[in-house]
């Protein structure tokens, strides 16, 4: 009985093996997931896994990778491999915040305007428009600048830049399935506006959100990043890749370049993860994608 089991599992576990390593994009979604697992678990055991404190002072100055300090120390003797694991903590956190923001402000005002239609329709567009129109990071510098420094002050700034995105995404679809026969036959048995739009719309247009959604992520990180590093992000000491990185380059023709090495690589490893997963996201929950490849 039990080898019968055995070989249950094992053709099972078999299966799921070759779904996931079946393809390329499969390789690639389970690396980038696999990326993104490994900074999570950086962010929330931070305080268990950094050798030192990320604020505190362990060198008397500035010190390359050694066996006591393996990324070295900043001009201010702090532990660089302790600053860029404290770093992931709010760099995800930032991220996710300003990502839920803008889905929760776009996502229904999407619903609404493509649902509704009309001149409701033209004066929302407009409006999300004109902000698309203007380049991320200077709308979020100029936001930033007003808002001042801080966690929640960041991930709005960051919100109102990717808010358009989710209304054009949610707004598009919405006007092209809102004349479906699923939807005219909830019409016709007397169902609410609101019970159409939740039960019936709702749902057909969540995959592309879910895309969306690990797409803005990786952007809302790097916009972060770039915040900080203007000098616009979270106030020091506090560990910060993007300030670390703008601290890091100033010692650069003095030879200390693991200063601006090591955030950077954070930077760019946790952006690539984001795009690899969002990347295999998008050809799962849209088959023909797959199909014309």
């Amino acid at each position: 009985m039990n080898e019968v089991k055995n070989k249950f599992i094992s053709h099972h576990i078999g299966s799921l093996l070759k779904e996931i390593f079946g393809s390329g994009t499969g390789i690639i979604t389970f690396i980038g997931a696999a990326i993104l697992i490994f900074f999570v678990i950086l962010a929330i055991f931070a305080p268990q896994i950094a050798p030192y404190d990320p604020t505190v002072r362990v060198s008397r100055s500035l010190k390359p990778p050694s066996d006591e300090f393996i990324f070295g120390t900043d001009n201010l003797g702090r532990d660089v491999l302790s600053r860029v694991i404290y770093g992931a903590r709010i760099a995800l956190t930032i991220a996710f915040i300003a990502v839920l923001i803008a889905a929760a402000i776009g996502i229904p005002l999407g619903l609404i305007s493509g649902y509704i239609g009309g001149i409701l329709d033209r004066i929302i567009t407009l409006i999300m428009d004109a902000i698309y129109s203007f380049p991320g990071l200077i709308l979020a510098i100029a936001i930033a600048a007003v808002l001042g420094p801080g966690i929640l002050n960041i991930a709005i700034s960051i919100a109102v830049v990717y808010a358009p995105t989710y209304y054009r995404v949610i707004r598009n679809q919405v006007a092209s399935i809102k004349d479906e026969l699923y939807v005219e036959a909830a019409r016709a048995i007397g169902a609410r506006n609101i019970v159409i739009l939740l039960r019936y719309i709702l749902p057909n247009v969540l995959p592309s959100v879910v895309v969306v959604l690990s797409m803005n992520l990786a952007d809302a990180i790097m916009t972060e990043a770039g915040l900080s590093f203007l000098g616009l992000g979270i106030a020091p000491p506090t560990p910060d890749w993007g300030f670390d990185l703008s601290n890091g380059q100033r010692f650069v023709l003095s030879k200390a370049w693991w200063g601006l090495l090591y955030p950077g690589l954070a930077i760019i490893t946790v952006v690539l993860g984001f795009s690899m997963f969002s990347e295999g996201v998008n050809e799962y929950l849209n088959p023909t994608i797959k199909e014309k490849r």
